[in-house]
């Protein structure tokens, strides 16, 4: 089987693309280059509260996904927001991928998506649509006292943000002592697990689940305008006064799920 991946250069991005590239034949890497989390300091009075919570990010990210600092695969690196130029076209014409995947890519257009096969072209969403979409869905739950929305959502892409049909919703087993980089971390190793299944599927001909998604009760949407120090103060507050070990302890809310 062969995969390309739409994907950016973080090292999260990179365990992603290396853990699927060991599953499958051949792969091939479409990396859009951001500004890493990594920052140089020498005090916390250097830097906002941002600032330290996506560093915090980055070193939880390096202990997590240890021996990711390359991608394995073919790259082909491009600066953000260079995805849908005709060039990555043609490079992803001529590989011909049985399947291609999204994990934090800039927006795909229609000449990239055009190009899957049976419609075989699928976004890892990190957070529970179509409860939480847009960006950092699994901080807001933190925010909002709703951990029971903390996972991610295998969908179709389609044009919207978030909204294609389900293949397969993703949850971590959350302990007391997590956070949201930790669960982070968690939700990716298993969206890899959900990945191989999938691959499973495709490898026997079985065609992937499509569920649409319907209206729920509880319908969030954020942009990264959203996230700030306030918002990042609310996070560190909740997580101070016990958020998780109350979840841990507490009697699970139902909602409804897609397993595959």
């Amino acid at each position: 089987m062969k995969v390309t991946i739409f994907t950016s250069n973080s090292i999260r991005h990179k365990f992603f693309a290396n853990s699927i590239s060991k599953l499958v034949d051949e792969t091939l890497v479409i990396c859009e280059t951001r500004k890493n989390d990594a920052i140089e300091i020498e005090s916390d009075n250097q830097i906002s509260g941002i600032e330290k919570h996506f560093l915090e990010r980055f070193q939880v990210e390096k202990e997590e996904f240890k021996g990711n600092d390359y991608f394995l695969a073919k790259t082909i690196p491009l600066e953000y927001k260079e995805v849908n130029l005709k060039y990555v076209s043609n490079v992803v014409g001529n590989f011909s991928p049985d399947v291609m995947l999204v994990f934090g890519s800039s927006i795909i257009h229609d000449e990239l998506i055009s190009l899957a096969k049976k419609d075989r072209f699928l976004n890892l969403h990190l957070g529970l649509s179509p409860y939480y979409r847009g960006s950092g869905t699994n901080f807001w739950p933190f925010v909002n006292n709703e951990l029971e929305y903390l996972g991610s959502t295998i969908l179709h892409l389609d044009r919207g943000i978030d909204t294609g049909d389900i293949v397969t919703h993703v949850r971590p087993k959350i302990v007391e002592n997590d956070n949201v980089h930790t669960i982070g971390c968690k939700i990716i190793k298993e969206s890899v697990n959900a990945f191989k299944k999938i691959f499973q599927s495709v490898s026997n001909g079985t065609e992937l689940e499509r569920i649409k998604q319907w209206d729920p009760s509880i319908k969030r949407y954020y942009k990264n305008i959203d996230f700030t120090e306030d918002k990042l103060r609310e996070y560190m507050n909740n997580l101070e006064n016990g958020i998780v070990k109350k979840y841990v302890e507490s009697e699970k809310k139902e909602i409804k799920l897609i397993g595959i």
